[in-house]
């Protein structure tokens, strides 16, 4: 008998809690009680805090009140959700039969567990993102990953070796919950279960296999020689037993698919690159935010999908690119899909909830409309090849369900079940029959009433209802004592009396068993169709399938039309040849009276593999970077690119060490973080690989920054058939094309103009004579004194040979070998001078000769 610390036994009902919550001690336990979910105790006070909600209090333990918090059962979605966002695991115990007033509780049982990773109602989950539960065996430094979306039934398989490939792994599956043994560490930032290290095993995976899908053959799954992977499977589907506990009918079969090695960018590279959001945080700053021109759901999530994993089959690529050119070449088409794909709702989800009988009546509708806008759509690309062919047939074979579909659901239908209303009328002659005698109360009512009326002279009297006492006669306390001998009192208010006669209450057990009937009736049809639709729920999951893959080739073909991409030519070549480049986020959000300075990129990862970038901050360098970067990666996906002409080398990994930032959490300086990056590069480094590199060296003195970047960029000039685009403020730097073929200068373009600096945004091939960082200074705000002085300051270093370091040992300038250069360079312009005037005979010389003679020494010295 359940009991707490010292206290004598509890009810009944609390004696069932306890008892519930004990075989689910790590979560919260949402215990229904009519109409609410009930939390005691310790849930009770932690979920008020979350939920801010009302903290009430129920009976006694030891003496003092028992904590107690509810929330409304038909509200419930918006507290789990807020509960799971804290990370908290929420246990729903429903009540399993009806009250029927017999001595004892009625019956519970926890239907589910919900945690972060297994979460499928609509208003929970971002509809354009997955949110996976992985799973992950680890043995040696070999791995294997287990992917399952939950929500939308699809698996995704994959074993590699090495920490640094699992983090990047698990970069792009992001998983909303990761499953671990329990000799694997937490360091992960997402919510960490562990089922059980038993779970993590092949034999546990064929039993489950076995019990789930009633797959006992591991060839087909192409399983047998990926049991890491396998381990990890085992582990999802023991946890799924352990928190839905209801058949998982709308799961794929987990196939590990062979990926071919793909195009790989590490974590960090995407994070500076900007995918998801700024490196403020801002998600209207990341590429996706500008790139999803999707219509429905599936297509949002499978874009991110498809930009997540760029490709590095040729022939892959080209049936994605095909596919995009054929939308963009047929205006008329385009504008048909997108229309109409416009109002497909998402089918993977809706039908997740109808298996797993979690659906609202708008699911069953929403999925309706969806199945009949597949013909429509398969209509408007059957006649076309490639990757059209096989969303063609996915789409086909649903019409009649569709159709039976839509003649069963109304057209608007109630956001719950228990009102009823769901099914047409003229569906079923059944209900129809059931629900007429229902609303022929209505007339009977009010004949009733209108006679009862007459018989009493009672004017004022009423028939009403509620769903507490069911019908009666109300008539105001004043006349209650004129009431006929028949009216037998129901209940006694302030300002009324409620009566019953024999009539009206065999008329109540006639219309509310008609009712009931009719409600009974209609769960039983829209459970009929729930069957259907389970039976045919791998078909829907391909169809749906098919529409998020033709919507994002649409949205390709869209953003192509819309802003003017090109198609990429990516090849096995060497040669990368960019004309008029963009940053296709920077460009969308300039303002129309500035536009965008596109810029041209010639390299190739034979001879001129190395770009040095220099120039002044807010020239563009990171802009100009990232976007060649950007317009490499996007080629590689089928997305045409923000550029004139676009000719681009097969990669296979991209790099990038972007801006500076610590990591205190971890213990890790600005710096640190900074050599880590470039340590990452320089240690996974690889043929046909692009990096960039925007600034190495600056979060240290200036001797040994310098020191660093020369050797870094030394390293990256030697790996071949490696492209790299090294931007750098020292300047000293730019002697490396002197030393080696492979590299080359370039730097942003400036402009001084009454003493101001005028940032022209263009990329050329030479080196910046100067750094500009007092004019930034100035434009940012610095206070004039402080320019003033630092211009002084800046006149002294530059004049100095040296500088004295903190030991007393010299230091380079930060200038010195590029003044040195100019020097140089001025004096060879003297030297010709000289020669020249040493050379004219001004005895000869006529006035108009001289004149000439005069303007062309002008344009020499202007163009120098």
């Amino acid at each position: 008998m359940a009991k707490t610390p010292g206290q004598t036994t509890h009810t009944p009902m609390m004696q069932q809690y306890l008892k519930i919550k004990s075989e689910h001690s790590d979560c919260l336990l949402f215990y229904r009680m009519g109409d609410f979910y009930e939390m005691f105790f310790e849930d009770a006070v932690e979920a008020s805090k979350i939920l801010d909600i009302t903290l009430t209090k129920r009976g006694k333990a030891n003496g003092d009140d028992i904590p107690m918090a509810g929330v409304p059962w038909h509200q419930a979605e918006g507290y789990l959700a807020r509960l799971v966002a804290a990370g908290k695991r929420v246990a729903v115990c429903e009540q399993m039969e009806a009250p029927d007033g017999s001595k004892g509780p009625v019956r519970r049982e926890v239907v589910r567990v919900v945690t972060s990773g297994t979460i499928t109602e609509a208003e929970l989950l971002d509809q354009a993102r997955s949110a996976p539960l992985v799973a992950c065996y680890h043995k040696g430094e070999a791995w294997g990953l287990a992917a399952v979306d939950l929500s939308c039934g699809h698996w995704r398989l994959t074993e590699g070796s090495g920490d640094l490939l699992l983090e990047e792994q698990l970069a792009v599956m992001a998983p909303a919950e990761l499953l671990l043994s329990t000799s694997d560490d937490s360091r992960h930032a997402v919510p960490v279960n562990r089922p059980g290290d038993w779970s993590f095993s092949a034999a546990v995976a064929r039993e489950q296999l076995q019990q789930h899908f009633g797959v006992s053959d591991w060839q087909s799954l192409n399983l047998e020689k990926h049991e890491h992977a396998a381990a990890a499977i085992g582990a999802v589907l023991v946890y799924l037993g352990q928190t839905q506990r209801c058949a998982l009918e709308h799961l794929s079969l987990p196939v590990f698919v062979e990926q071919g090695s793909g195009m790989r960018i590490d974590m960090r590279s995407r994070r500076n690159l900007e995918l998801y959001c700024s490196l403020a945080g801002d998600p209207k700053g990341g590429l996706i935010h500008v790139l999803d021109e999707s219509k429905t759901p599936m297509g949002a999530r499978l874009l991110r999908e498809w930009i997540d994993r760029p490709l590095s089959d040729m022939a892959q690529l080209n049936d994605r690119q095909n596919a995009v050119q054929s939308l963009l070449d047929d205006q008329e088409t385009l504008q048909s899909l997108r229309q109409r794909l416009g109002g497909v709702r998402d089918m993977e989800r809706m039908l997740t909830r109808i298996v797993l009988n979690r659906a609202s009546p708008r699911d069953f509708r929403g999925l309706t409309e969806a199945i009949i806008a597949l013909p429509e759509l398969y209509a408007l690309i059957e006649d076309r090849s490639g990757l059209f062919a096989a969303m063609s047939s996915a789409m086909q074979g649903m019409e009649s369900l569709a159709a039976e579909l839509d003649s069963a659901i109304v057209e608007a239908p109630p956001q719950v079940f228990r009102d009823g209303g769901v099914i047409r009328e003229g569906f079923d002659g059944e209900l129809d029959r059931l629900r007429g005698l229902a609303h022929d109360a209505n007339a009977w009512l009010r004949d009733y009433e209108a006679r009862e009326r007459e018989r009493t002279g009672l004017a004022n009297l009423r028939v009403k209802y509620n769903k507490v006492f069911g019908y009666f006669i109300e008539i105001s306390k004043v006349q209650a004592k004129d009431a006929p001998p028949d009216f037998v009192r129901k209940q006694t208010l302030v300002n009324a009396e409620r009566f019953i006669t024999d009539e009206l209450h065999s008329f109540e057990a006639e219309v509310l068993g008609a009712r009931d009937a009719a409600l009974s009736r209609e769960d039983e049809l829209v459970e009929a169709l729930s069957r259907k639709l389970c039976s045919a729920a791998s078909m829907i999951q391909q169809a749906a399938k098919a529409v998020a893959r033709l919507d994002v080739l649409c949205c390709f073909a869209w953003l192509a039309r819309s802003y003017n991409y090109v198609r990429p030519e990516v090849h096995s070549g060497r040669s990368m040849k960019l004309v008029g480049g963009r940053h296709p986020v920077v460009e969308r959000f300039l303002d129309s009276n500035e536009p965008f300075v596109a810029n041209d990129t010639h390299m190739d990862l034979k001879n001129r593999r190395f770009m040095l970038l220099t120039g002044p901050n807010m020239g563009g360098k990171s802009t100009y970077m990232r976007q060649v970067a950007w317009i490499v990666w996007l080629a590689h996906t089928g997305c045409f690119v923000p550029a004139d002409e676009a000719r681009i080398p097969l990669t296979r990994r991209i790099f990038t060490r972007v801006g500076a930032g610590d990591e205190l959490s971890s213990g890790r300086s600005t710096f640190m973080v900074e050599m880590m990056e470039t340590a990452t590069i320089l240690n996974q480094l690889e043929p046909r690989s692009l990096v960039i590199v925007d600034e190495i060296g600056r979060g240290t003195s200036t001797w040994d920054g310098l020191a660093i970047a020369w050797s870094v960029a030394e390293r990256l000039i030697a790996s071949a058939d490696v492209l790299t685009l090294f931007a750098t403020h020292y300047h000293e730097l730019t002697e490396l094309p002197d030393e080696f073929d492979a590299a080359f200068n370039a730097s942003v373009t400036v402009r001084e103009w009454n003493g101001s600096v005028i940032f022209m945004h263009q990329v050329i091939e030479d080196a910046a004579d100067q750094s500009y960082g007092i004019a930034v200074a100035q434009l940012a705000g610095l206070p004039r004194e402080v320019i003033k002085r630092a211009r002084e300051h800046l006149f002294r270093l530059e004049h100095g040979s040296e500088l004295a370091a903190e030991r007393g040992k010299p230091q380079l300038g930060l200038f010195a070998v590029a003044e040195k250069k100019q020097q140089e360079r001025d004096l060879e312009r003297l030297r010709a001078l000289e020669n020249v005037l040493q050379g004219i005979d001004i005895e000869s010389m006529r006035p108009v000769d001289a004149l000439m003679l005069l303007d062309q020494l002008k344009n020499g010295v202007s163009e120098s």
